[in-house]
């Protein structure tokens, strides 16, 4: 269910691109290719500039890729499952199963990627020394790479939720407090502020100097951040709420039924419903979910006992599961049903649309009847 490309796994963690980093991949290596480089190069061709631009773009990303791995195997070490890091435009992102169980895990995970990129920073910075002098085109760009890194470290290190500082800062209010959500609703504010922060800057260099480019980009990483900010403490609320919640409250009692040997299309019509049981002469057989069937014209003169899956394939998960371990896996196995182990198979299932109902009805009241 994450959207992205898949581009190869490291340490057992699936690399994904998101399509926007394609964007933001082609606006750092034009920028390179044709406004930093032949600042300083003069006599370089512009075939070579460009080389250069792509080379030092990728060797950028590759750099935030470090610095993701670092929370990645940091997090591993404190018993956090990864499963995948994405590069998208902003930036990269680790996709842990699960948040830290304690402030210390929580505070070495955050400062592990700052602190790689600082490492980066201080390899390119070295190779630039090295290099000044016998290739000046390299030089320039282990030069940059060392400008980009510092400050990636150092805009990561801003006490706001959810960038790295703002997991420090929560770290460090929840070893004082004791108190998870708190510490989370805290740097989730600080996020905030400073995400407005960076749009005000934004708004007085446009103003003041008329810098566009700037402006406008500095604008929009302080929207990404105060909207990242709201976001995942949205989401922190909804997964405390989830662990709270059972699978008998979120099975599908509207299932509608039909026999094995009836056609589709003296079916179809009869309800809007995603999912359909299909019962034959031994009692239930499987399920239609209607979201895998393609080409439905064609299928009218079909029974439907040619188009369900068999009880058997659908996933089975113990009753013992909270509802936000039935969300991982149904987010992880990319499927939209499971049965609940135990439960009369009439009324046993869980679906996709019977947990975005509850959840969405869970949320207008404010997740308040946990």
């Amino acid at each position: 269910m994450e959207q992205g490309i898949n581009i190869g796994k490291l340490f057992g963690i699936q690399f994904r691109l998101h399509y926007g980093w394609f964007i933001i991949f082609g606006l750092v290596s034009v920028f390179l290719a044709t406004q930093v480089f032949p600042d300083i190069l003069e006599s370089t061709s512009s075939l070579q500039l460009w080389v250069m631009g792509l080379a030092t773009s990728l060797m950028f990303f590759a750099s935030v890729i470090v610095h993701e791995l670092a929370h990645s195997v940091v997090g591993r070490a404190n018993g956090m499952q990864v499963k995948s890091i994405t590069l998208f435009i902003f930036g990269g992102a680790a996709n842990m199963s699960e948040e830290a169980e304690t402030a210390g895990s929580e505070f070495k995970m955050a400062l592990a990627g700052p602190a790689s990129s600082l490492v980066l920073a201080g390899i390119f910075y070295v190779l630039y020394i090295n290099l000044n002098g016998q290739s000046p085109e390299l030089a320039v760009m282990n030069y940059w790479l060392a400008q980009i890194n510092l400050i990636l470290a150092v805009f990561n290190l801003i006490p706001g939720f959810p960038l790295d500082g703002g997991r420090i800062l929560r770290a460090a209010f929840w070893q004082q407090t004791k108190d998870l959500t708190k510490s989370t609703r805290i740097s989730t504010i600080a996020g905030q502020i400073f995400g407005y922060l960076f749009i005000a800057a934004g708004i007085f260099i446009v103003i003041r100097t008329q810098d566009w480019l700037s402006g406008v980009w500095l604008g929009l990483l302080g929207w990404y951040l105060s909207d990242t900010a709201r976001t995942s403490f949205r989401q922190y609320t909804l997964q405390q709420f989830l662990k709270r919640v059972s699978p008998a409250e979120i099975l599908d009692t509207g299932m509608p039924s039909a026999k094995s040997n009836q056609l589709w299309a003296d079916f179809a019509n009869r309800t809007d419903k995603s999912y359909i049981l299909v019962e034959d002469e031994n009692g239930l057989a499987g399920i239609i979910n209607r979201h895998n069937l393609k080409n439905t014209d064609s299928l009218k003169s079909k029974p439907l006992a040619e188009l369900y899956t068999p009880i058997s394939q659908i996933p089975v998960i113990p009753p013992e599961e909270n509802a936000l371990d039935i969300a991982r896996r149904m987010n992880e196995d990319d499927i939209e049903i499971v049965r609940l182990a135990g439960e009369d198979t009439q009324t046993g299932f869980i679906t996709l649309d019977s947990f975005i109902a509850y959840v969405n009805k869970a949320a207008d009241k404010g997740f308040t009847n946990a």
